[in-house]
């Protein structure tokens, strides 16, 4: 939960009527006033609970009677992330209920309960509840909370020290809804309700059987694993480890990566309809991936001294930085690595040498045109080889730019960075229509080669091109040394066929209802498909992964066993 303001009022859950709430914000800052305003000369006029929240909190007592003893302080707006709200806190006393921890979120328009923390009872007294004693108390609290709680079916229970949290799926027809929607439930080791939590108050909309498609047409369950199957849902990746220095020897691991992603948008990438047998992610609009076959000049890209570094400098950008101060330091990476920065251009007054790398582009005022340039060289302090080079004037478009130019520039570029020899590149512009950013990655026996967590706008090699003449202004390597790694032969991998049965195996398909990639609103169309149940089965983040190898779940291509890194 955010950080709360804690201003309005403070009262008492035992005899609570709406009227009751008029009372001095000062006495619940102050624990030794009294809770009237006429208490302490100066204090503020009285400020009204919200009706909403007093009408929530009247609802939260009546089922966990326990609070019913409790005084409470209305704390004010609080602002998710996912939960936004307004605030009360929960104490013995009022000093204790202006400190406390025990604390629920309302809605500030209907007073529904969005979210709740109770400290749990220590210690217990009682047997040790089961977890179908637990689930059944957790939907019986849900069930009374909001009628449309019977909607919501328990999943998973999961431990945390004593407490056991149930988190709840919500259904249509008993088909579950694909998305991140879940109410969450928990128990403490007495049996008592003791936390709550809807995202984004999603257990309080109302939903019509009849807006959502029958299930009647769907293919078979046999049939759609037939079908998941030949879609070819998977696809065999190398990892490198990252980080990666690029010069110690490394093996590479042959994975099988679930196409698409498992956790982008409402559904898996590899989903199917549940009508036709189609993948769902393949209306997706994707930035185009190309495999080039490049031949590398084998130039070496090294600079030590500010010589050298102005001959890189104008070999990979074009710039004559000859006439601009420079600005020269080293930087020691928690790897052991020695980092050294070239930056030339003239900055505002007071901005140290090691923050010139975060205020490229920003000029001082007056400055003439002409010398309105920076530019910075990130090299390996020990070998010298170029990691980044950067150019900016502040000038950065914005029309649409000529991409059949900029890829040839940076193709150009490509086989001039490369080692001597042929390379195959899996190469992806994800700049957009305003600009080109250029990113390449290695592809080896036919498999792309990726480090572990490797985001969408990174590559072994990655180029962005000035949208407005097609020249280049910033280029960046990940991946110097490609001796110094071992790719293990995928004929000792097991088959894609062996990868595909082992992650159903793991997480079976599952008919869920499924909608659109746009944020949730109400109205949406949702449609039946067959997608992994493994976003049925586990509570995690739908809101997406930005890595170009989404890695929640794979199969490891070496052992075939499947993997959760959550």
């Amino acid at each position: 939960m955010g950080a709360y303001r804690k201003s309005a009022a403070v009262f008492w859950t035992g005899a609570l009527t709406a009227a009751s709430l008029l009372v001095s914000p000062v006495a619940a800052a102050n624990p030794g006033s009294q809770p009237h305003a006429e208490s302490a000369q100066g204090q503020k006029a009285p400020v009204p609970v919200p009706a909403p929240v007093s009408k929530g909190v009247q609802h939260l007592v009546r089922l966990v009677p326990e609070l019913a003893s409790r005084f409470v302080v209305y704390s004010g707006p609080v602002d998710g992330p996912g939960i936004s709200g307004e605030a009360v806190t929960f104490g013995f006393t009022r000093a204790g209920a202006e400190e406390s921890r025990d604390k629920a979120v309302f809605d500030p328009q209907t007073g529904d309960l969005l979210s709740m923390e109770i400290t749990p009872e220590q210690p217990n007294t009682g047997p040790v509840l089961g977890d179908q004693q637990v689930i059944a108390k957790a939907s019986a609290f849900l069930s009374r909370l909001h009628p449309h709680g019977l909607s919501y079916h328990p999943r998973a229970v999961t431990r945390q020290g004593e407490l056991r949290t149930v988190r709840f799926v919500r259904t249509i027809r008993n088909i579950p809804l694909d998305d991140g929607y879940d109410c969450f439930v928990t128990v403490d080791q007495s049996g008592r309700i003791v936390g709550f939590r809807t995202f984004d108050g999603a257990l309080y909309q109302k939903w019509s059987p009849a807006s959502f498609p029958s299930a009647q047409r769907i293919m078979s369950p046999a049939t759609a694993k037939q079908r998941y199957v030949q879609s070819h849902p998977l696809e065999p990746v190398y990892l490198l480890p990252s980080p990666y220095d690029g010069r110690t020897p490394v093996e590479a691991r042959l994975v099988y990566a679930i196409r698409d992603g498992v956790v982008r948008g409402p559904h898996s990438g590899s989903a199917l309809d549940a009508v036709k047998g189609s993948r769902l992610a393949a209306s997706r609009q994707q930035a185009e991936v190309r495999t080039l076959t490049v031949t590398g000049t084998g130039k070496a890209w090294t600079a030590r001294t500010e010589a050298e570094a102005q001959e890189l400098v104008r070999r990979a950008l074009g710039a004559d930085v000859q006439k601009l101060p420079v600005t020269v330091y080293t930087d020691a990476r928690d790897s052991g690595e020695q980092h050294r920065f070239f930056i030339w251009g003239f900055f505002d007054e007071g901005v140290g040498d090691r923050d010139k790398a975060y205020a490229l582009g920003q000029f001082p005022r007056g400055l003439s045109p002409a010398l309105r340039t920076h530019v910075l060289l990130e090299t390996d302090a020990a070998s010298g080889r170029l990691i980044r080079v950067v150019l900016d004037d502040g000038l950065h478009g914005g029309r649409p730019t000529d991409k059949k130019r900029d890829w040839a520039a940076a193709t150009a570029l490509l086989e001039r960075l490369l080692p001597a020899g042929t390379h195959k590149l899996r190469v992806q512009d994800t700049g957009g229509e305003n600009r080109t950013w250029i990113t390449a990655d290695p592809v080896v026996n036919g498999i792309p080669v990726f480090w572990e967590d490797e985001r969408e706008e990174e590559g072994a090699y990655t180029i962005s091109v000035n949208p407005l003449d097609g020249s280049i202004q910033e280029v960046s390597l990940a991946l110097p040394d490609w001796a110094a790694i071992r790719y293990p032969s995928p004929a000792a991998a097991v088959s894609e066929q062996q990868a595909v049965q082992a992650l159903l195996a793991a997480y079976p398909l599952e008919l869920v209802y499924v909608r659109g990639d746009r944020p949730h609103t109400d109205g949406q169309t949702w449609q039946l498909a067959y997608d992994l149940s493994f976003r049925q089965s586990r509570s995690h983040c739908f809101c997406g992964v930005e890595t170009k190898v989404d890695l929640t779940v794979y199969v490891d291509g070496h052992t075939g066993t499947v993997v959760v890194r959550e």
